[in-house]
């Protein structure tokens, strides 16, 4: 066990230390935790795959910036390995590569291991997942609700056994990427616990003008960035496509249709707790949206 000693301030601020390296310039840095969710069907897997793949390549996506490949582990709890094989071989051709070329992006899937995955929500079960995380660099958790069995989502001290481990893994220079579910009220579900210890938070969601036709359409949004911070923490639309058989990724303009609709709401006497409720959004997000608003003089 390593002795505890404190050291002075100046002898502190003297220490010579590296400069902080990122996997995924300026989302997550080498060491990063990041949580990626939304509601049922936005697209977050899709999402996620396009950033581990990235990260495996070493190729940039979109605006976020990769300089270098990494040892990427995808570990899928949910869905089935068929729906998961044509997801990537999708994703692979956006970024116009084989996956022949990719070795260092690997899968854990539920399929493969009899239908079941380990419970990250017990020591027993970080423990089995060793030799997989082992040797990667950067780790997807997908979903929290589909591989954490014990304990309650809203029971923080339940969290504590993930987020123990989760810093262990942090402590290994490891970078891990989770995807979660929204709840009713638009907010990351279960405790508020689990993102005191996060780099990283983004929310993706619908906008104002979206039809069901539009497919894997959202705004990422970005809740927690310690980090980052001005141009680059601000929300943009992407949204996912299938041009001449390849699949590809556009980014699209984001209206102010949600602030119109807060500010509309609050002239009409509803609080910030109503106004979340009625929009389905969290009331941080209202409070947010008002501040753009303001900004951009809608009210």
């Amino acid at each position: 066990m390593t002795e505890l000693k404190s050291i002075p301030l100046s002898e502190f601020l003297s220490l010579e230390l590296p400069s902080r390296s990122y996997i995924i310039d300026p989302l997550l840095p080498k060491g990063g935790l990041m949580e990626i969710y939304a509601a049922a069907g936005i697209g977050k897997t899709t999402f996620a795959l396009s950033l581990g793949l990235s990260a495996a390549i070493g190729q940039s996506f979109m605006k976020w910036g990769v300089h270098k490949p990494w040892n990427v582990l995808y570990i899928d709890g949910e869905m089935a390995d068929s729906d998961m094989q044509n997801r990537l071989e999708a994703a692979t051709q956006s970024f116009n590569v084989s996956s022949k070329e990719i070795s260092n992006f690997r899968l854990l899937s539920r399929d493969q291991c009899g239908g079941v995955l380990p419970d990250i929500g017990t020591v027993e079960g970080q423990n089995r997942l060793q030799p997989e995380t082992e040797v990667a660099d950067l780790i997807f958790l997908d979903n929290l609700s589909c591989l954490m069995f014990s304990g309650k989502e809203n029971d923080a001290d339940a969290w504590s056994v993930v987020q123990r481990w989760l810093l262990t893994l942090r402590a290994q220079e490891k970078s891990i990427v989770m995807l979660h579910h929204s709840g009713k009220n638009g907010s990351s579900r279960g405790t508020s616990r689990r993102h005191d210890a996060l780099d990283t938070v983004i929310k993706l969601d619908r906008p104002s003008a979206y039809n069901q036709s539009d497919g894997a359409k959202f705004e990422v949004q970005f809740e927690k960035t310690r980090h980052f911070f001005g141009p680059e923490a601000e929300p943009i639309g992407l949204e996912y496509c299938v041009e001449g058989g390849i699949a590809c990724w556009n980014e699209f303009e984001i209206t102010n249709e949600k602030e119109v609709e807060v500010v509309k709401l609050t002239t009409e006497g509803m609080n910030q707790v109503e106004i979340a409720s009625h929009l389905g959004i969290s009331q941080g997000e209202v409070s947010k949206r008002l501040k753009s608003a303001r900004a951009n003089r809608l009210c």
